[in-house]
């Protein structure tokens, strides 16, 4: 039992001191078998047992797989469809039958790089080579996402583990494992739930090549700036949630390093650079967006303007031109108190994730005033790393409601995953840090007695 509370590195064979690289290879290994066993004892791969997830926007995915399939392209490298409506069902069916369609009557989706359906599409003709039936294929990519996602999670519950104990660790994991939307969403082909976690690894392995040398090495700040260059290729959408989730590893590190009483200078300008990291990133990918728009439209011009007619529809800037009477205050409201969409599912009992933030903070707040009753104010100093996580894990969210509040508001179905990804798993990883530290200031007041 004592283990469970324990943040002690775990075991290591002798060998691995010496070969560290072939260490964390048979490490990263162990992770993606975990990983595939969940997916497919899961049946994340399935439509049928676990749902779909915004079959709209995943047309122009199978639309794209269908294009490069049968070896057409067209200008700038979209996505697109081969039907007039962009959310139409058939171009999924012409995919999975490997129907034979008309170059002329592929339509891009130029709103965004679709960096998703080219890689998509690429795997996909894999894929064919080994099976033919489109339909099988359909589920070899879903089950594909779902591995990737769960590996990344995984490798993320693993520096959680070692930063603060196996409960808040256990807690994350327990998030993906029980969020109906994540359950349902991280197979789906458009949005690759797993790149929405790129930017918080990048990040974890900033932190540890820190930890590990004393410095931070220069390729870790651009892993942060490359993470980022491509999750926003698959959509800018949520952007300054991604942007914060890369900054949460440095923060918790700078928290600690203040409970610790030490310098939290240094991890300060490192999150400032990180942060100038990712947003060069950001730039690179809007900058491959515009060129694929000149490939498209031929003139710089008319590409800038077709970005910026993107983004202003998804800002704040433009709102009113899109949805009046909504305001921030009223989207924060509907997402963190008046929403009751289930954020974690476990038979026939559901919680929302407003109930859950609420129970995280009075959770900590009763740690908080009980661990300098038990006399560990130490131990209260260790709280302070898992609550800077949880309040940045609940900021990122909140910022795209402020960033895009009718983007926000219109997408009901989007959301609540976008809480499922962050703050609910940081919500039980908090649960589990208070849990965990009580234990430990009881366990101690008992010994002593």
């Amino acid at each position: 039992m004592q283990q469970l509370f324990s943040t002690r590195p775990l075991p290591r064979p002798s060998w691995a001191e010496r070969h560290p690289g072939l260490w964390a290879a048979c490490a990263a290994l162990g992770l993606f078998v975990c990983a595939a066993a969940l997916a497919v004892l899961l049946q994340n791969g399935s439509t049928y047992a676990t749902g779909s997830w915004d079959d709209y926007s995943q047309q122009l995915v199978f639309g794209r797989m269908l294009q490069m399939q049968q070896d057409q392209s067209a200008p700038g490298g979209f996505m697109g469809v081969y039907t007039p409506d962009w959310g139409d069902s058939q171009n999924r069916y012409w995919y999975r039958d490997n129907t034979p369609v008309d170059a002329a009557d592929f339509h891009s989706y130029t709103h965004q790089s679709g960096l998703q359906g080219w890689a998509l599409g690429v795997l996909n003709k894999i894929y064919s080579v080994f099976q033919p039936d489109g339909a099988a294929r359909e589920t070899m990519l879903y089950t594909t996402n779902a591995v990737l996602f769960y590996w990344l999670t995984l490798a993320l519950c693993l520096a959680l583990r070692r930063a603060a104990g196996w409960l808040p660790a256990l807690g994350w994991l327990a998030a993906a494992l029980l969020a109906p939307g994540v359950q349902t969403g991280m197979k789906d082909l458009y949005w690759c739930l797993w790149t929405w976690l790129l930017p918080a690894l990048a990040g974890v392995l900033l932190c540890a090549a820190t930890l590990r040398r004393g410095r931070t090495p220069c390729w870790a700040y651009l892993l942060m700036g490359a993470a980022c260059l491509l999750r926003c290729m698959c959509g800018f959408e949520f952007i300054s949630s991604f942007l914060i989730l890369a900054e949460i590893p440095l923060a918790f590190c700078w928290a600690a390093a203040l409970a610790g009483r030490q310098p939290g200078r240094p991890w300060f300008f490192r999150m400032v650079r990180a942060g100038l990291s990712a947003l060069g990133g950001v730039a690179a990918a809007l900058l491959v967006w515009l060129c694929q728009g000149y490939a498209y439209y031929g003139s710089w011009g008319e590409s800038l303007t077709n970005i910026l007619g993107a983004a202003g529809s998804r800002i704040s800037v433009s709102d009113g031109a899109v949805r009046q009477g909504v305001t921030i205050p009223g989207v924060l409201f509907k997402y963190f108190a008046a929403d009751a969409t289930p954020a974690l599912r476990l038979g026939g009992l559901e919680v929302a994730s407003g109930p859950l933030l609420a129970a995280a903070l009075a959770a900590a707040a009763a740690a908080a005033a009980a661990l300098p009753a038990l006399r560990r104010r130490d131990l209260l100093r260790a709280l302070a790393p898992s609550a800077c996580l949880w309040a940045l894990a609940v900021a990122a969210p909140a910022s795209w409601l402020i960033l895009s509040k009718v983007h926000s508001d219109v997408h009901s179905h989007l959301i609540p995953v976008l809480f499922q990804i962050t703050a609910v798993p940081a919500s039980l990883a908090l649960l589990g840090a208070a849990a965990s530290l009580l234990f430990r200031a009881v366990a101690r007041r008992g010994k002593k007695a």
